[in-house]
């Protein structure tokens, strides 16, 4: 298999499947058993149900600060595959990114790679070639079978546990942190951003097992000044977990740690979708909130800055628990909740269902380009919420807006 320009790569991809999960790391152990390049780099790897994408961008950003090449692997994507693999926050061009594509399926051509195996190899194979110093590599949505985790990273993060894909890593919050903690390593070291109770026993006890160092972010000393370039509450607590994290690297490798460096490159973090404001022909709010404690998040962020939207946007995977996040929804607006479909994603809840089970103030559209249609000249404020793959649809509309400051 030989990519000789980046259709034929989305092509062999899309085949692939985007949802295709088989839970099991054999492909990826063969890929890096062949790959030869594991300890190339030190590696922060970043676990949880939510804040693992802005966790990274801070660690990105701090260690750009600090003039390290960075090397940062994140998912899922919105518009193009090639966001999920960045050199110093720079996507890979379309001819580097297929010459990594072969190079993988060089080492490994019988390995059977699933998509976002192939990508994660892609990630490592690109973060050798290029010389990184630093690899952040966010998790997917596990921990013990993630392709993330056959890289013995120097330091794990963990960042706030809760419900989310319950079919696939188990119904309760102490099954799904038991499956996010076996990315601990034995007398490894590791930090926590502050736990629900069942999470944190289950992280505690993993830890002590393994002889890793499992440090708490409520007892390490904060980095005064912390502001955020994301908006919201929680990103003050991802910023902190960021600086902790950071502090704890710098202790392990021997880097000095500087605060105004990592104040600086808390200022600098960007990361598309999380409570994202866009003035344009009305203003956007966009957010990924998918799940309970993103949507605690979200309503609490909007109370604290007195935002009522005129309307929302929202749609979410079918196999989404609907009745505390529907109860929120009609919380945060007094208008109409567009119950939207997503072109193309089998995963995706049908809008008409979608409607019918939210309630007497849904409407239902196709897709996000229906659903902007049917907003009215007094929605002036639209929020577009409740899965990432809707904020993907929405940026292929308006890619122009995935860029910082705008």
């Amino acid at each position: 298999m030989k990519f000789n320009n980046f259709s034929e790569f989305s092509d062999y991809i899309d085949n692939l499947g985007l949802f295709h999960m088989d839970l099991s790391l054999g492909r990826m152990e063969e890929f890096v058993s062949k790959w030869g390049g594991k300890g190339s780099f030190p590696v922060i790897h970043v676990v949880g149900t939510n804040g693992k994408g802005s966790t990274s961008s801070y660690l990105t950003a701090i260690a750009e600060q600090y003039g390290l090449k960075v090397g940062t692997f994140t998912s899922p994507h919105f518009v193009t595959p090639r966001e999920r693999i960045t050199i110093n926050s720079q996507m890979l061009s379309e001819e580097e990114w297929c010459a990594t594509a072969n190079q993988v399926m060089e080492i490994a051509p019988d390995a059977g790679l699933t998509y976002f195996e192939l990508l994660t190899c892609m990630g490592l194979a690109a973060f050798r070639n290029n010389g990184v110093d630093l690899a952040v590599m966010e998790a997917g949505l596990g921990g013990r079978f993630d392709a993330t985790n056959t890289i013995d990273p120097d330091l794990t993060v963990f960042t706030p546990i809760g419900l989310d894909h319950e079919k696939v890593l188990g119904a309760t919050v102490d099954l799904i942190a038991a499956d996010k903690a076996d990315a601990m390593r034995r007398d490894g070291v590791a930090v926590t951003a502050q736990q629900v109770d069942e999470a944190g026993a289950v992280l505690e006890s993993r830890a002590a097992e393994l002889g890793c160092r499992l440090h708490h972010v409520r007892d390490m000393e904060a980095v005064s000044g912390l502001e955020p370039s994301l908006a919201g509450e929680h990103q003050k607590e991802n910023a902190h977990l960021a600086a902790c994290a950071w502090r704890l690297f710098c202790e392990k490798l021997g880097h000095e740690f500087d605060e105004q460096k990592v104040r600086a490159g808390v200022r600098n973090g960007f990361i598309a979708g999380r409570l994202q404001t866009i003035k344009s022909d009305r203003t956007y709010i966009l957010d990924g909130a998918h799940n309970v404690h993103a949507f605690a998040a979200l309503e609490k962020e909007l109370k604290h800055s007195s935002i009522k939207p005129d309307a929302i946007i929202f749609s979410c995977m079918k196999d989404k628990n609907l009745a505390p996040v529907r109860e929120t929804l009609f919380r945060l607006t007094d208008g109409p909740v567009i119950a939207s479909g997503i072109s193309g994603n089998e995963r995706a809840y049908p809008f008409k269902e979608l409607a019918e089970v939210l309630g007497e103030r849904a409407k239902p559209a196709e897709n996000i380009v229906e659903a902007l249609s049917m907003l009215g000249a007094g929605d002036k404020t639209v929020l577009v919420c409740g899965s990432l793959y809707l904020l993907a649809a929405f940026y292929t509309s308006y890619p122009e807006f995935l860029r910082k400051n705008l």
